[in-house]
C-alpha cells in the first residue's frame, strides 16, 4: 500500500540513517495517518514482544567496473552501526563499528570485520558482528545500497551541516577547509569550514572523508553529523518532507533492503514519529593498535574494555535492568 511505503521510508530514515521523519506532520505534531491509525496500530512493545529492538545497519561499499559504472558485487560493509531502539523512552542508541576492526570469520580466517558482508552477505554480517560485540544477536537488519544517503538527502532538499576538519572534531586545533580528490573512487571533496547547506553528493563526500591524521574515527563522527542533520531536516521542516514524498518512496524502493515487515514498519513509525536529534545518542568503538593479517592487510585491534562498556550501556543495560525487575 502507498501508506505503508510512505511510513516505511520514514522508518528507513530512523533505522538506516539514525533518523525518523516527523514526515508530513502538521496537525498538533501528528500526521494525518497518525490521527487515523493510532487507535488500531499496535505499539512496538506488543508488536515485537519486548521494550527495545536491536537493529544492524550496514551500508555497502562499491567499486567501478571497466565501463566506469558503480558496482556493488561482493560488496563489503562500508558503514556498520548497531542501533538500539528504546520503546519506553523513545530514544535511539547508535553504536558505530569501524569497518577495519579485527575479527574472525566463520571459516576461521582473521580479517577486517566488513569482510563478513562480502563473504556471506547480511546473514554472515549479523552473526560475525553480534559475536564480536558480545550480544545474543540482532532482531532486524537494514542494508543500504550504494547511493542511499545521497538519494535521501537530495530527496529532502539537502541538509545543513557544520563542516569540520579533524582538528576541530577532535578539539585539537583550528577548523579549516576539507580538500581531497580521488579520481578512481569518484570522491571529490572541496568544502569550506563552518555551517553550510550541502547537497546529497556534498554531504556523502564529507561523510566519506578520512584522508588525514584522524582517519576512520573522524569519518564516523562526520557520518553521525550528517545523520543528525537529516533528522533535524525531517523533524523541523515537515512541509519540505511532504513535498518530496515521491522521491522518498523512490529511495526506499531502489536503495534499501530490510527484513522489517509492513506491520512492524507501521508500529515503529507511529512510535518514533517526531524524533529529534537530541534523542539520538552516538558513540564508536575505539581501537588500541594496528596489526597485519595474512590475507587482508592491516586491521584495527579493538579496545576490548571500552567495547564491553559501550555495549553494556548503549545496547544492553537498560533492557537488562528492566527485565531484572519484572
Amino acid at each position: 500500500m502507498l501508506q505503508n511505503r510512505i511510513l516505511t521510508i520514514l522508518i528507513v530514515a530512523l533505522l538506516a540513517l539514525g533518523s525518523i521523519g516527523a514526515g508530513y506532520a502538521y496537525v498538533e505534531h501528528k500526521n494525518v495517518l497518525q490521527v487515523l491509525l493510532e487507535p488500531i496500530i499496535l505499539p512496538p512493545q506488543q508488536t515485537f514482544g519486548k521494550d527495545h529492538l536491536l537493529v544492524l545497519v550496514v551500508g555497502l561499499d562499491y567499486d567501478y567496473d571497466a565501463k566506469d559504472q558503480e558496482t556493488s558485487k561482493t560488496s563489503r560493509s562500508d558503514i556498520i552501526k548497531a542501533i538500539n531502539l528504546d520503546f519506553l523512552t523513545r530514544r535511539v542508541y547508535m553504536l558505530s563499528v569501524p569497518r577495519d576492526m579485527d575479527a574472525i570469520l566463520p571459516n576461521g580466517e582473521e580479517a577486517k570485520i566488513n569482510q563478513a558482508q562480502s563473504e556471506g552477505g547480511i546473514r554472515e554480517s549479523q552473526a560475525v558482528i553480534a559475536k564480536w560485540l558480545g550480544i545474543p544477536g540482532f532482531d532486524r537488519y537494514i542494508v543500504l545500497r550504494i547511493d542511499t544517503m545521497k538519494d535521501l538527502i537530495d530527496a529532502i532538499g539537502g541538509v545543513d551541516v557544520k563542516v569540520m576538519n579533524s582538528d576541530a572534531l577532535e578539539h585539537q586545533g583550528a577548523n579549516g577547509p576539507i580538500d581531497y580528490d580521488d579520481t578512481w573512487g569518484h570522491l571529490h571533496v572541496h568544502l569550506q569550514p563552518g555551517l553550510q547547506h550541502l547537497s546529497g553528493e556534498q554531504a556523502v563526500g564529507y561523510a566519506r572523508f578520512r584522508h588525514d591524521w584522524c582517519s576512520d574515527p573522524c569519518r564516523i563522527m562526520r557520518q553521525d553529523q550528517v545523520i543528525k542533520a537529516i533528522v533535524g531536516r525531517l523533524e523541523y521542516n515537515k512541509f519540505n518532507t511532504l513535498t518530496h514524498l515521491n522521491q522518498l518512496l523512490g529511495v526506499m524502493q531502489r536503495d534499501v533492503e530490510t527484513n522489517l515487515s509492513g506491520g512492524e514498519e507501521f508500529s515503529l513509525a507511529m512510535a518514533f514519529s517526531g524524533l529529534n536529534p537530541g534523542s539520538i545518542q552516538t558513540a564508536q568503538i575505539p581501537y588500541v593498535d594496528v596489526k597485519t593479517t595474512p590475507r587482508y592487510g592491516e586491521v584495527l585491534v579493538p579496545d576490548t574494555a571500552a567495547r564491553g562498556q559501550l555495549v553494556r550501556t548503549m545496547l544492553l543495560s537498560t533492557w537488562r535492568a528492566r527485565t531484572a525487575t519484572r
